[in-house]
């Protein structure tokens, strides 16, 4: 039996399915406001928390008999600057905390969650074909001029990771067009792709010591579209360190737009 606290976005929905066909019992906690409601029809049973109830969670895990869960999805930030009501035990964590970044708040939330004997598995549990191998994904390679900006923007978007500022960048020319920050991948390429007017890269990676446990880099389908729409010719991705989703639907419509999406 495996606990969830699902997030935001597919993920969630991919681990439940990929879980469910391998006959394991799953019980989630929904983040309300973030995680998609329809999870419910794929799972055993789903509770419904608001973020920052620890107590609360940490309860529903013990009565279920969940000895180990994976985090899975996105919390938006932007949402606890403005609406958060953390219970005493969250406050108290946020209180001994040096700053707010993801890495530290989510090691945080493992290290209260091991101290309490639950176990936090990798994220990617039962999503390894999601995994991205190096190489070219796509009908189209990148030519010299993205090869070129791939090779430029990698190295600034590992550090900016590293940092953990963003884990996204978009480059033209060897210039920097918009870096991630609060607001997500998809809102860093339309901005990127405003400002590049056409055949942008997209470079998106994991921090360097990734911990599989928390935050593992996701692109998809709609990384595409949203691609497609705003002028950014070529996704280049980490290997091994991230997850695809709708893979195959997301490379038909690369080789439709002429998108190239490559590993590196």
């Amino acid at each position: 039996m495996i606990g969830v606290i699902a997030g935001s976005g597919r993920i969630p929905l991919e681990f439940v399915k990929n879980a469910k066909r391998k006959n394991e019992k799953i019980i989630i906690v929904g983040l309300v406001g973030e995680a998609d409601k329809s999870i419910k029809k794929y799972v055993d049973r789903v509770y419904w928390e608001k973020v920052g109830n620890f107590n609360k969670i940490v309860e529903i895990f013990k009565k279920e008999g969940v000895k180990e869960i994976t985090l899975l999805g996105k919390v938006h930030k932007q949402n606890l600057l403005k609406k958060f009501s953390p219970d005493e035990k969250t406050l108290k964590v946020l209180k001994s905390l040096e700053n707010y970044k993801d890495i530290t708040l989510l090691s945080a939330i493992i290290s209260e969650f091991e101290k309490k004997g639950i176990k936090v598995l990798p994220s990617t549990l039962f999503l390894e074909d999601l995994i991205v191998n190096e190489g070219v994904l796509t009908k189209r390679s990148p030519s010299q001029n993205e090869m070129e900006d791939i090779k430029f923007g990698f190295n600034i978007a590992k550090k900016l990771a590293d940092t953990d500022v963003g884990q996204t960048i978009i480059v033209k020319n060897k210039m920097v067009l918009a870096v991630e920050g609060i607001e997500g991948t998809d809102e860093t390429i339309k901005r990127g792709g405003k400002f590049g007017g056409g055949n942008a890269v997209c470079v998106k990676v994991a921090r360097t010591n990734q911990d599989l446990r928390m935050d593992v880099p996701v692109v998809g389908l709609n990384t595409i579209k949203v691609m497609k729409k705003f002028g950014v010719s070529c996704l280049a991705i980490e290997s091994k360190k991230m997850l695809i989703i709708d893979k195959e639907e997301a490379i038909k419509l690369a080789d439709k737009s002429d998108i190239c999406i490559v590993a590196v």
